[in-house]
């Protein structure tokens, strides 16, 4: 196991009988995923919209050997040498209990830490959710066209908070999908923030800023 990434080939899917099969191609990694139900597809979202977050691999490995539980996700946030588990709650299962659970530590699973997602947060964050859902397919389309000159203007243009219609205007010499495009993969790599995106319905209204710049009044 190396220090920078411990994890990065899932194991084999196993599909029993009733268990759906999402397929889905990460932006973040730059290669397709089998998932194994809607609740990881969700979670899947939820690690595509945070900047915060390297590197990952869905199913990384086994809770105890090939005839255990399978891990759901392997994380690694900034900052973290190893990353961590995340195991999915989902409708037909429980989260998992790593071996030390019942100890007063952080629960840990092959020497690294251990986070439980549960059902009920995803459901409470089904309007970021939502959004996310609709942000990837930008990513996945435009990741072979990504314009560094298009993406650099309008985090100079987002000095002030702006919506996505008045991005999409000022920069109408351009395909307004293309910026949107460009726009989506700033918010993606944390170079533009949208606190609108955690409450409200992704529309042409939704307002984008540079995070430093967050305070400043938006435009006129």
């Amino acid at each position: 196991m190396t220090a920078s990434k411990p994890y990065a080939r899932p194991v084999c899917f196993s599909r029993p009988a009733g268990r759906r099969r999402i397929e889905v191609f990460s932006p973040k990694l730059g290669r397709r995923l089998s998932l194994g139900g809607y609740d990881a597809y969700r979670t899947w979202l939820v690690i595509e919209a945070n900047p915060l977050i390297l590197s990952f691999c869905e199913r990384p490995t086994y809770v105890d050997g090939p005839r255990s539980e399978v891990v759901d996700f392997w994380v690694q946030l900034s900052g973290a040498l190893q990353g961590e588990f995340w195991f999915v709650e989902s409708a037909t299962r429980e989260v998992a209990s790593p071996h030390n659970a019942g100890s007063t530590s952080p629960p840990r699973l092959h020497d690294l830490p251990v986070r439980n997602i549960a059902r009920a947060d995803l459901i409470a964050w089904d309007i970021p959710i939502s959004n996310w859902a609709r942000i990837a397919p930008y990513l996945v389309s435009h990741r072979s066209y990504r314009d560094a000159l298009l993406e650099r203007s309008i985090e100079e243009f987002l000095s002030l908070p702006a919506s996505v219609d008045a991005v999409v205007k000022s920069f109408a010499q351009r395909d307004a999908t293309t910026v949107q495009a460009a726009l989506f993969s700033l918010l993606a790599a944390g170079r533009v923030i949208s606190p609108d995106i955690a409450c409200t319905p992704l529309s042409g209204a939704t307002q984008f800023q540079r995070p430093s710049d967050w305070v400043q009044k938006p435009r006129s």
